[in-house]
């Protein structure tokens, strides 16, 4: 019954916007909304003083209707970076969908103001608002502290919550975001992977390095189309089977400095961690970055927290439209998501098994009730929900 009235407060709101963490430069927007025209489209930018790539990404909104999780991405004719000097760099796509300055290319800074301009296919012209960089103080300390819980199943739960002590300038228009992320590697066995059938015999993926070969699994064999025979492939690794996994932030945190005294945030809730199997399989990276925001940021990130809390509560109804700030033709855009600028400043730390004491279940595989641990899957496709890569970050220490 709960869930049937939160999908109905949903479909009964005009927009309902969630984030998802894309990588270090930049936050993934999924936009929520009724079926929409081919023209309408989500924009989701950043560039901050610390040293680019910087990333623009373009999708289509994901319909009320639809069920997938991933939305479409939008290739448009170019998107264009300016900043108030006149200079101005045309980003590449690396992907469809995903544009991104050259590494060597303009850097963000302070005191400078910053826009783009996105050419549709159609001919279509979308200009953000121009965006000042301003300063964002700093992180004084990054801490946690160890909870555990009985939750209202009767199921013990064990977690982090992380908080921050920070400062940021004194003036009535400071603008804060702390932005959480999470990430953890896993190791997955997609030679174990299930067939359709849900009968307990193996069909490895192709990407494990592994295959059944005459009713027994053997790795380094894959399927030669020429021969139709499986055969042996010197060298032949699992591409899927260890991955760096980054969760979806719940709700952004957004703070004004004229509501705390000489700017100082003491013990900030900005994020939690949940311990279990697989997030404490090797580490957990704790990534907070403190950024400066506009008052239109500002305004975004509170309309985003907004309608995620009001997502969970069936007393508050999910509300109008998030406020973006694109322009088309000199008039205000009904273009959704936003770019915007941001001075940065970051702290990581690391959650192990040794930090504190723990106790983690170790999953059984149901077919296989000897073998305890990873899971039979593509480690990319078994965390529906998270940014999950095969590639380290490059700040994984």
């Amino acid at each position: 019954m709960v869930k049937n009235k939160l999908v109905s407060m949903i479909k009964s709101g005009a927009v309902f916007a969630g984030l998802l963490l894309f990588d270090s430069c930049i936050d993934r927007i999924d936009i929520f909304t009724a079926p929409v025209s081919p023209s309408n489209f989500v924009v989701d930018g950043l560039i901050t003083n610390a040293p680019g790539p910087y990333t623009v990404k373009l999708t289509y909104p994901i319909g009320l209707d639809e069920s997938r999780e991933v939305p479409k991405p939008l290739h448009a004719k170019s998107v264009t970076l300016f900043d108030n000097l006149g200079n101005s760099e045309i980003l590449s796509e690396t992907k469809t969908g995903v544009y991104k300055t050259e590494t060597n290319g303009m850097r963000g800074v302070i005191g400078r103001a910053y826009h783009i301009r996105i050419e549709t296919l159609d001919g279509r012209i979308y200009e953000s608002i121009p965006e000042k960089i301003t300063p964002v103080g700093e992180i004084d300390s990054l801490y946690y502290e160890f909870e555990k819980i009985i939750t209202w199943e009767g199921v013990e739960q064990q977690g982090y919550r992380i908080y921050v002590d920070a400062n940021a300038p004194v003036t009535d228009s400071t603008f804060i975001r702390w932005r959480f992320t999470g990430t953890y590697v896993v190791e997955t066995m997609p030679q174990h992977h299930l067939g359709n059938s849900g009968i307990c015999s193996p069909d490895p993926l192709p990407c494990s390095g592994w295959a059944f070969v005459d009713g027994e699994l053997k790795e380094g064999y894959a399927y030669n189309p020429l021969t139709y025979r499986y055969e042996f492939v010197v060298g032949l690794k699992c591409t899927c089977c260890r991955c760096w996994v980054s969760p979806r932030e719940d709700t952004p945190v957004v703070e004004s400095t004229k509501t705390h005294e000489n700017g100082r945030f003491n013990r900030l809730e900005v994020g939690y961690v949940p311990v279990d199997y697989y997030t404490f399989y090797e580490k957990y990276q704790v990534k907070v970055t403190q950024m400066s925001l506009s008052r239109t940021a500002y305004d975004f990130w509170l309309g985003i927290r907004q309608q995620r809390e009001a997502i969970s509560s069936l007393f508050n109804p999910v509300t109008g439209a998030i406020p973006g700030n694109f322009t088309e033709g000199g008039e205000v855009s009904s273009l959704q998501g936003i770019f915007h600028a941001s001075a940065v400043d970051t702290r990581i730390l690391y959650l192990t098994q040794n930090t504190h004491e723990i106790h983690i279940d170790v999953p059984h595989d149901r077919c296989i009730p000897s073998r305890k641990g990873p899971i039979g899957e593509s480690c990319l496709l078994a965390f529906p929900g998270s940014i999950t890569s095969t590639e380290q970050p490059e700040d994984w220490d």
